[in-house]
């Protein structure tokens, strides 16, 4: 049963915000846009390991998050709604999706890329459901709206599909958006979004029209981005390495870890303070790539760009970024807008959808 917009008003707005990681559950609750508190669970990699797949610990998290609304003294009848993570399913368009069994399912599925944000779906489902509540997921991963002429790749057989920090990379627009007076559909944006991961992605009338993204873009503190395809075929092929060996050095192990043994850019920068040369040059190509990655955006904007974003925790550092803006401050004003505040994000998403400001896409 899902709630008028009578009931919600009722009570209060209440969101859930949901966002698994791979090692973390992060939860908040959210009354009318502001955050009432939030918790970060932080879980034992080999107890993960334990549980076989991503879908294996469903389980194990819900029954953390409804231990922490019980620490927190939250009666959970308060609730309006629940909003998870997005997850990895191909083909999603940007914005908010209602939570079905048939959503759930596909999340599950082995066609799509396994990620932990895919359980984000199923465990707002799990929470909101015997509530009679709707549940909703927003701006996943792969919500991006490519063009026609972007999706191809090269091989007939392959297609393009868009993957960036879609959540993050939009709450940040928008929030550019409105310091200046203007809507974010009216706005020509890049945005860098360098975490873990770094994607770069091109934002016209509020759809991301083409990325540079973790698995042909920039490197990143733990992922290779794009790297020689020849070179790479003779690694798979090599006999060094299984096939989940592999899809961990592309995402996990790579990138700075794999030249600095570190992902924390704060140890790289102290590593080139004390004269390390090798510190200095790989971090230099990190920044290096990441305006590579802005460049190509340019041309999905044919050049007319508004402003461009860097954000993410990444974007903390005043060293990456110069050295960014050193290759790259031709093609655009630059706007540093640090860190990351997805749980708002979704909670935000999930009102706009209660509120009828914009439309809840059944999968």
């Amino acid at each position: 049963m899902t709630q008028t917009k009578e009931q919600t008003e009722k009570k209060g707005m209440d969101i859930l915000a949901i966002n698994p990681g791979s090692t973390t559950t992060k939860i908040a609750v959210f009354r009318g846009g502001e955050e009432l508190f939030s918790r970060t669970i932080t879980h034992d990699p080999q107890l993960l390991k334990e549980m076989g797949d991503i879908f294996g610990q469903m389980d194990y998290r819900e029954k953390l998050i409804r231990e922490v609304l019980a620490e927190e003294n939250y009666d959970v009848h308060d609730l309006a709604a629940a909003v998870g993570r997005g997850g990895m399913i191909i083909g999603l368009a940007g914005g908010g999706y209602r939570v079905t069994p048939e959503l759930c399912r596909a999340m599950r599925s082995p066609d799509n890329p396994p990620h932990a944000s895919s359980m984000g779906a199923e465990l707002a489902y799990r929470i909101a459901e015997p509530l009679g509540l709707p549940s909703f997921i927003y701006d996943s991963t792969m919500g991006c709206e490519l063009m026609p002429v972007a999706k191809i790749s090269g091989l007939a057989e392959l297609e393009r599909y868009g993957c960036c920090h879609l959540l993050n990379s939009k709450a940040q627009a928008m929030r550019y958006a409105a310091s200046i007076g203007k809507e974010y559909k009216e706005l020509r944006l890049i945005i860098a979004h360098m975490g873990g991961g770094i994607t770069v992605s091109a934002h016209r009338q509020g759809s991301v029209i083409d990325v540079s993204g973790y698995d042909d873009g920039p490197m990143s503190p733990e992922r290779t981005g794009g790297i020689p395809l020849i070179l790479w075929t003779r690694l798979c092929f090599s006999g060094k390495y299984t096939e989940k060996e592999v899809e961990k050095l592309i995402s996990g192990r790579g990138g700075m870890l794999s030249y600095l043994g570190t992902t924390d850019c704060r140890k790289a920068e102290e590593m080139i303070a004390a004269g390390d040369s090798q510190a200095a040059l790989v971090y230099e190509a990190m920044a290096y790539q990441v305006a590579k990655g802005i460049a190509q955006m340019s041309v999905a904007l044919e050049g007319r760009v508004d402003a461009i974003i860097l954000t993410g925790g990444v974007a903390h550092s005043q060293k990456m970024c110069a050295l960014i803006k050193k290759y790259a401050a031709h093609l655009g004003e630059f706007v540093i807008m640090p860190g990351e505040d997805e749980m708002r994000a979704l909670a935000q998403g999930a009102l706009r959808i209660l509120k009828g400001e914009e439309e809840g896409r059944i999968y």
